[in-house]
């Protein structure tokens, strides 16, 4: 049983020291770098599973050295620190391929179930490009929270989730995504099959979110869902999200807008696996 492999790079001593003292209390085996020129340097010699950056780093900063890991690690999960000032380069790094953020001051109780999440996922895109499950018997239980509310307190995603209606349907029916009925949904209950020009290209469980993106842009759903099974899903409106932001304050906004873009990396990520593995595109090659 070996222990999951994380990286700690941050040119700040004491925040290294607390990270790395907290994960290694989890059980993790964990390294640390002064800065992306260290990172890098100790990458080549072994890969990590997780990587925590913070972004502003002398000699080669976090964004960078983002984008050079995703060059020699493509499956690489990257959590980025940054302060709250900083929401906007956090947007910029979920872009280049982050993961998660985190904001400074760390809390070591959203530190601990972000790594929990991220290597969760970590051990999702091993699995799925290699046609089987990590060996890894001491994978953490994966996280059952929406990614698309992360860092909402409790009270808040309970606000949020009541903008929902919820409705069910039958095995067959193609579920409406439209204003009138509400084009993002949270799925309650059962199984929904995507489809696009009669092909189906993704499968919905309990727990997943689909529409998200109409927020942004309201004509931009162009798929259909059917009901696999009988399924009862939360309907959102996009004028009623909207309306819950109005009345929050804008961090609020600002943490919902980077859970959005990174739902959307996310599935376009997915979407570029499947292609690949249906394709005979082993990931494992495409790592020197």
């Amino acid at each position: 049983m070996n222990p999951r492999r994380i990286m700690v790079v941050d040119d700040e001593q004491n925040i290294r020291d607390i990270i790395c003292e907290l994960l290694q209390e989890m059980g993790y085996e964990v390294s640390v770098a002064v800065d992306g020129i260290d990172a890098l340097d100790k990458v080549a010699l072994q890969q990590y599973e997780l990587y925590i950056i913070d972004v502003y780093m002398p000699r080669l900063g976090g964004l960078e050295l983002i984008t050079k890991l995703k060059e020699i690690q493509p499956l690489a999960v990257i959590i980025v620190t940054t302060g709250y000032s900083s929401i906007d380069v956090a947007i910029k790094a979920i872009r280049t391929g982050a993961y998660h953020y985190l904001t400074k001051p760390i809390q070591a109780e959203e530190l601990l179930k972000v790594v929990e999440s991220g290597l969760a996922h970590a051990s999702d895109l091993s699995e799925a490009a290699t046609g089987g499950p990590e060996p890894h018997a001491a994978t953490p239980e994966k996280q059952t929270d929406l990614l698309l509310l992360r860092g909402f307190t409790p009270e808040q995603v309970h606000e949020f989730k009541n903008l929902g209606v919820i409705t069910t349907y039958l095995q067959g029916d193609t579920i409406p995504l439209d204003e009138g009925t509400g084009s993002m949904i949270i799925m309650e209950e059962g199984w929904l099959n995507v489809m696009y020009n009669g092909t189906m290209v993704e499968t919905l469980k309990t727990g997943d979110v689909w529409g998200e993106e109409s927020f942004m842009n309201p004509n931009s759903i162009f798929t259909t869902l059917v009901a696999k099974n009988d399924v009862q899903l939360r309907h959102f409106k996009r004028k009623k999200i909207m309306e819950f932001f109005t009345y929050n304050d804008e961090t609020l906004t600002k943490r919902y807008m980077i859970n959005l873009i990174q739902c959307m990396y996310m599935k376009w990520r997915r979407s570029i696996f499947r292609i690949g593995l249906y394709s005979g595109f082993n990931t494992d090659k495409a790592a020197p």
